[in-house]
């Protein structure tokens, strides 16, 4: 696998004799084969899941516990995404893709985020129309162990996907961990239905015990739901190439500083985000005083700019250029 190396010179193509850029690439191919490891775990987790669920909801004829078999193994399938995009998110540009991958992070992003927002909102129609209908009694045996299997090794996933959402600062394993949130919050709410019911009323008698479930469904949907729409907000405006507010106001300081110490008359600044991927695009006006400046000067302020940014060299992709005429800001 080729990985691309953006530098602050903004080259295309990174020279294969270059030391600098090799070792560089060094950590970020072991970030990159771990987040793959995390992604494929948890993908694999999801369908040990779907097989526990259809397994289970056969095994005690509950509709239920099958459907939600059905949604992990959807799971399967955006987890799938997830590994294929990860595998292409570092590859080097292209003829095709001249300006890399980076797009397809926070389209899968995206799609996976909305796929988990309908889940939510298919989950609350489906609570309202229970307790509109006068509720339901629960299968509590065959549902009770099912769920403690199913809780378990969603909290096992969630803690697990959640320590490397954080180290490797990657947003698929984050939706990834967002997806077994979701399902642990669920899981514990029907474990928590099933501890009531068997406290105040085992034989499930009362009218009132038949609706506990469906409102506590109704309740976590409600609540669960803040998570998949903030991550599709998110990465919606990456894909609209929504300027990163404290991304502008940082580069806007450092041009102010380097106007001010090279007397540059005027600069202009361009900035997006694009899944863990940042571009950046700066202009300077050039004055008499400073029409002559060196290639060697001109890099000295690239590197100035890359290093007050505080964003790792293969986060950015960074253009600097320099003009005498305003039309080109």
């Amino acid at each position: 696998m080729k990985f691309k190396i953006p530098t602050s010179n903004y080259g295309r193509k990174v020279r294969q004799n270059s030391s600098q850029p090799l070792q560089a690439a060094q950590p970020l191919r072991a970030n990159n084969r771990c987040e793959q490891f995390v992604l494929k775990v948890s993908m694999y987790s999801a369908l040990l899941l779907a097989i526990l669920g259809i397994g289970f909801g056969l095994s005690f004829k509950s509709s239920a516990i099958v459907f939600d078999g059905i949604i992990a193994l959807v799971s399967v399938g955006l987890g799938l995404l997830s590994v294929i995009t990860s595998r292409f998110v570092y590859r080097e540009d292209d003829d095709v893709f001249q300006y890399g991958y980076v797009r397809f992070e926070p389209m899968v992003n995206l799609f996976k985020s909305l796929i988990l927002i309908i889940v939510c909102v298919y989950a609350f129609i489906g609570g309202i129309e229970d307790i509109l209908s006068g509720g339901y009694t629960l299968q509590i045996n065959g549902a009770m162990i099912y769920t403690i299997c199913a809780f378990i090794l969603c909290f096992i996933l969630f803690s697990f996907t959640g320590y490397f959402s954080r180290h490797l600062d990657s947003e698929l394993i984050g939706v990834d961990n967002a997806e077994w949130k979701i399902d642990c919050v669920l899981y514990l709410g029907a474990l928590i239905a099933f501890g009531v019911i068997i406290l105040f009323d085992a034989e499930q008698s009362k009218s009132l015990t038949r609706y506990i479930d469906p409102i506590l469904l109704v309740l976590l949907c409600v609540f669960l739901a803040l998570t998949p729409l903030r991550i599709f907000v998110s990465n919606l405006k990456d894909l609209m190439m929504v300027a990163p507010k404290e991304l502008d106001d940082k580069i806007t300081e450092v041009m102010e500083v380097l106007s001010m110490e090279y007397g540059f008359e005027d600069y202009d600044t361009h900035v997006a985000k694009s899944g863990r991927f940042f571009m950046i695009e700066v202009n300077f006006l050039t004055t008499d005083a400073n029409a002559q400046i060196s290639i060697r000067e001109m890099d000295i302020i690239r590197n100035k700019i890359e290093q007050s940014l505080e964003i790792p060299s293969y986060k950015i992709w960074l253009l600097v250029s320099f003009t005498a005429n305003p039309k080109w800001l």
